[in-house]
């Protein structure tokens, strides 16, 4: 085959263009350190950088994101929840000490004031938030589990729908006509019959709320019997609307008594809900304080809010009994639920029974007040030299006496049956800690494990778009070389012309 010139230079050309062109390539990864620039380069590489860098921002994002935040949500829950717990503590040692009752009457206000404040501070724990959102409101998390101000109450009504355990019927003993030293110008004047006190026991059944409202027309009590049958007892519900005759209740019917949130039963209707399934009792109530929790967090309810025109929009809530987890993805494919609700250990019976507590102290001051009246209306010169006078004051003083015997026995056995109710809530907030805690060390493990997978695709995602710069600087070193030595060699082949083989 004949070679000529033309073939001689276009293949010179060719190679020293394909030399200069590795130079390129080369000197392109010393100066960037990646193999490649361009995916036409080397696509099974740009493939697979691709589906690197994916995985790596993944991991990434899992790492110092999801987790961080997580760890961050339960570790804020750890201590809002422990707080609880030590609150309820608290009250478990005035239980002690009220069992045995070792308050002094000058303390009795301090502790009633402690006892409201412990209060308090368990719901305040439901208004904990992190990063602006309340943790402990299940999916809302933009809402308070508490109301936590007036505007937060302003204008909203709740039609309640409430299902009690018959298992938190409690037997209460009260005293009624209560000794009132007020009373003796009525008494003395005829205008009013002295009646000595009396004690009773009567089934109580404590809504979640106080404060309700009025009317025995807006309260309904459904009882779902064991063969499943439903028997509503409405309408032997009786309002009481004078204090003296709050648990004086007949046999056949049912005391609702709105300003305490409870349900006094009479023997015979009691003892036929007492075996049933459970107690439903639907109410009203229009009139909240800073602090309640609210209750469409609880319960199946209505609320009614008032708006600015004087319309009034109704909302429906339904509770969700498989609750409502807040999930984050931690992992491939991996979610972790970061959220305890409050309704799980943040419970209405928790603020009663600390009422009922409180309400038993006072009530021992209330009859230690009127035994300190009466003895200044002993020395008083209206009654001191009326024989009749001081035989009815005598006769007071003698049943106040009583009275705060008994009033004294009902406060220490209430405290006493409520060291196991508080110790019952702290294995109930106990069991919340220990789910929180161990989702907790769950999160700490899974980022270990985040943390090695991140280290090794970044190796990976390294090897395959990285080059040795070492290695690269000598293959280039070689490829200048060669095009230097292609560049000599073309230059004397190009440059000869026909001249010079004449």
């Amino acid at each position: 085959m004949r070679v000529t010139n033309q073939m001689v230079t276009s293949g010179s050309l060719r190679n020293m263009q394909k030399s200069m062109q590795r130079v390129d390539n080369l000197n392109n990864q010393v100066t960037t350190g990646k193999k490649i620039s361009a995916p036409s380069e080397d696509p099974v590489i740009a493939i697979r950088a691709l589906k690197l860098r994916t995985t790596v921002d993944q991991l990434d994002q899992y790492k110092n994101k999801n987790i961080k935040d997580a760890l961050s949500w339960l570790d804020t829950t750890q201590t809002s929840v422990q707080n609880v717990y030590d609150r309820l503590q608290d009250v478990y040692y005035y239980c002690e000490q009220g069992a045995q009752d070792t308050f002094q009457t000058k303390d009795r206000h301090t502790i009633i004031d402690e006892l409201h404040e412990l209060k308090d501070a368990i719901y305040r724990e439901g208004g904990t938030t992190y990063a602006g959102r309340y943790l402990f409101s299940g999916y809302k998390t933009e809402t308070n589990l508490i109301f936590q101000d007036n505007a937060a109450k302003q204008g909203l009504a709740y039609n309640i729908n409430e299902e009690i355990d018959p298992a938190k019927f409690v037997g209460k003993t009260v005293v009624l006509n209560e000794v009132n030293a007020n009373a003796i110008n009525d008494i003395m004047t005829g205008t009013a019959t002295y009646t000595s006190p009396s004690v009773d026991s009567v089934y109580q059944l404590r809504l979640a709320y106080s404060d309700l409202d009025k009317g025995t027309a807006d309260i309904t009590i459904s009882v779902t019997n064991a063969d499943g049958t439903v028997t509503n007892i409405g309408p032997n519900i009786k309002q009481v609307a004078d204090s003296a005759t709050y648990y004086d209740v007949s046999d056949d019917e049912v005391n609702y008594i709105p300003e305490t949130g409870e349900l006094i039963f009479g023997k015979n209707v009691y003892n036929t809900v007492k075996d049933a399934i459970s107690v439903n009792v639907n109410y009203n109530k229009s009139s909240f304080a800073v602090g309640d929790l609210r209750p469409e967090m609880y319960f199946n309810c209505t609320q009614h809010k008032t708006l600015s025109d004087g319309t009034i929009k109704d909302t429906e809530f339904t509770v969700e009994e498989e609750g409502q987890p807040i999930q984050y993805e931690v992992n491939f494919s991996q979610y972790i639920t970061v959220n305890a609700q409050g309704k799980d250990f943040i419970l209405h019976d928790m603020g009663n029974k600390i009422e009922d507590l409180a309400n038993s102290v006072q009530s021992v001051l209330d009859i230690e007040d009127t035994i300190s009246r009466l003895k200044e209306l002993q020395e008083d010169p209206q009654y001191k030299n009326d024989p009749d006078a001081m035989k009815q004051l005598d006769k007071m003083l003698e049943d106040a006496d009583v009275e705060l015997a008994q009033k004294r026995e009902t406060m220490q056995k209430l405290f006493g049956n409520n060291m196991t109710n508080f110790q019952n809530f702290m294995e109930t907030v106990s069991a919340v800690q220990a789910k929180v805690g161990t989702t907790y060390s769950k999160l700490e493990l899974i980022e270990t494990r985040v943390t090695e997978q991140l280290a090794n695709f970044k190796e990976l995602k390294s090897s395959n778009e990285d080059v040795e710069t070492e290695e690269a600087a000598i293959e280039m070193y070689q490829a200048e070389l060669v095009y230097e030595s292609a560049l000599a060699t073309t230059s004397s082949v190009i440059k000869k012309t026909l001249l010079d083989y004449i």
